[in-house]
């Protein structure tokens, strides 16, 4: 049975040590400060992109192109590895598109996986499923496997503002949130790759309790395994962190930064990503 290789893009929001760790390939998408043009988690790194942002420059970004992703592949199927690619939402980025074109440009056993989430929700799943190759599972059962898991990742995050999504046209039905009153966080999740309003929020402390107590109504008690996320707010990143260790049976919990991509679009953030097991 022939190896199965793991790649994803850029907003798996893995680090180089974890794409290293779980033999894991990675396709970044680029973030643009006006001509200046970087790719994302290799040229431009979370905090250098928080600061620019808190000084009031704003970011746009750009999917890889077929043939970035091509060059990936191609390299990966020469052994005779089988490739499985997880991406964006294809809600969200055309980088699925991408992928899907950038596998007919190569002879070889591909297939691309549209996660219907974003940052360490497509993450958790990228590990999940290197770790499953890693055990010798074969393509199709590693397939299995990542089908249930977009079925039950959850992401919830709180973010300053809506401003960041509805300027980048990501906003999806967290629409009817805009307008509100200062000190409201919008509370956010992703629902069939689609950010979704869940709650409004007054300040951030109560956002990140009120975080931690939908899991807790949501998991009953059940072991999970998260991610806690964070995006220029590394005191809220720390505050969601010890309270999700505290209070909720978590399996393995990874604490992530948000990278310039999904920054890009959200702003600052605090989030928990996380499945049932």
């Amino acid at each position: 049975m022939p190896p199965v290789r793991i790649v994803t893009d850029s907003t798996a929001d893995l680090t180089d040590d974890l794409l290293k760790r779980f033999n894991i390939s990675r396709v970044p998408l680029k973030v643009l400060f006006e001509r200046e043009v970087y790719k994302d988690g290799e040229e431009i790194k979370p905090d250098v992109f928080y600061e620019r942002l808190k000084k009031g420059e704003f970011a746009t970004t750009s999917q890889p192109s077929p043939g970035e992703f091509a060059k990936v592949f191609q390299e990966l199927v020469k052994d005779g590895s089988e490739v499985i690619c997880l991406t964006l939402s294809g809600q969200f980025s055309g980088t699925y598109q991408s992928a899907q074109v950038g596998k007919k440009m190569v002879t070889g056993d591909i297939e691309i996986v549209d996660t219907m989430s974003a940052s360490w929700g497509v993450g958790l799943m990228a590990i999940a499923a290197a770790r499953a190759a890693a055990e010798g599972k074969s393509k199709q059962e590693i397939l299995r496997l990542l089908n249930s898991l977009v079925s039950k990742m959850k992401v919830l995050f709180l973010v300053d503002s809506l401003d960041h999504l509805e300027r980048g046209g990501r906003i999806g039905k967290a629409q009817a949130f805009l307008g509100t009153l200062l000190s409201i966080k919008p509370l956010l999740c992703i629902n069939d790759g689609i950010v979704c309003p869940y709650e409004k929020i007054r300040g951030r402390d109560k956002g990140l309790e009120r975080m931690v107590q939908i899991v807790e109504q949501q998991t009953k008690g059940a072991k999970i395994n998260c991610a806690i996320i964070n995006g220029g707010d590394p005191e809220a990143g720390e505050a969601l962190y010890k309270k999700v260790i505290n209070r909720l049976e978590c399996q393995e919990v990874w604490q992530g930064d948000i990278g310039s991509v999904i920054g890009s679009h959200v702003g600052p953030v605090s989030g928990i990503i996380y499945y049932s097991l």
